[in-house]
């Protein structure tokens, strides 16, 4: 690899002391690097181009899937640095930064493909289409009064759901917000949808596997308070479109895929443990 691109949340590194270190070491040892500088909230520009090697991101889990929509399709594989707090993607902690460069310059590292889920609104003016890593999230706007909403899997109707919101899940995403609205843990390598309603209005509700080749509509179902039934949609926790009575959201598996740089030959089971009980 001779072609570094460094992704920077604004908030973790302010100094530019960490991210500007990583550029002088590759450098040093004749690669190119460049600098990228992002806060969490900022809606970012089209997708990287085909000359980079490999996308370092510096922050935490936030920083590393917001950057992995850009680089999904690109063949370009990530690595996460952790600056923040609990990591799942992110594999290196501030202290093993330089060992680690060193092992991906000598070429030691695996790489881990790791399924994306694409989202359409169908309907509205406006055309909206995102890939997720982690989850694509359905949730009321305004008023506390919760939503209908109605699963739809493969054209059929599987149920229906007066919840606070909807949340559908990569197994990379299952470790986020799903994981705290009591849904399941899954391997990040499987390929699967995890279906899981928010603050459910019945006691005998659960989160629903689905395959990966399953296609899930969720239509926001109007009624009594047809005013008050808004909800929001968004992908990895990014700008949300609003969505009316009525309105459809289709989600699917992507075609395309995150490329995460693997280096440690910890298992997921051994990670989990760690970060659960660290």
């Amino acid at each position: 690899m001779k072609r570094f691109h460094i992704v920077v949340n604004d908030e973790k590194d302010k100094e530019l002391t960490v991210s500007k270190g990583i550029i002088d070491y590759l450098k040093d040892r004749g690669v190119e690097a460049s600098l990228e500088r992002i806060r969490r909230d900022d809606s970012l520009p089209q997708a990287y181009s085909g000359d980079i090697d490999c996308i370092i991101t510096l922050g935490g889990d936030g920083t590393f899937i917001q950057v992995a929509s850009r680089a999904a399709g690109s063949n370009i594989p990530m690595l996460g640095v952790n600056l923040g707090t609990t990591g799942y993607l992110t594999e290196i902690e501030k202290d093993g930064i330089y060992p680690a460069l060193d092992r991906v310059l000598a070429s030691e590292y695996e790489i881990e493909n790791r399924m994306m889920l694409s989202g359409e609104y169908l309907g509205g003016e406006e055309g909206w289409q995102r890939f997720a890593l982690n989850d694509i999230v359905i949730t009321r706007i305004g008023s506390l009064r919760a939503v209908s909403y109605e699963l739809i899997v493969n054209g059929r109707r599987l149920n229906t759901y007066d919840a606070d919101g909807m949340i559908v899940s990569t197994p990379t995403g299952s470790t986020g917000y799903s994981l705290s609205a009591g849904g399941p843990i899954v391997e990040p390598t499987a390929r699967l949808i995890v279906v899981n309603p928010i603050c459910p209005h019945t006691l005998n509700t659960r989160a629903i596997v689905l395959s990966a080749d399953d296609i899930i509509k969720i239509r926001v179902l109007g009624g009594r308070f047809a005013q008050e039934y808004e909800a929001g949609a968004s992908c990895d926790g990014g700008a949300t479109v609003c969505l009316k009575a009525g309105s459809e959201v289709e989600i699917r598996c992507a075609e395309v895929e995150t490329k995460l740089l693997r280096l440690g030959k910890e298992s997921f089971l051994d990670h989990l443990s760690r970060k659960l009980n660290g």
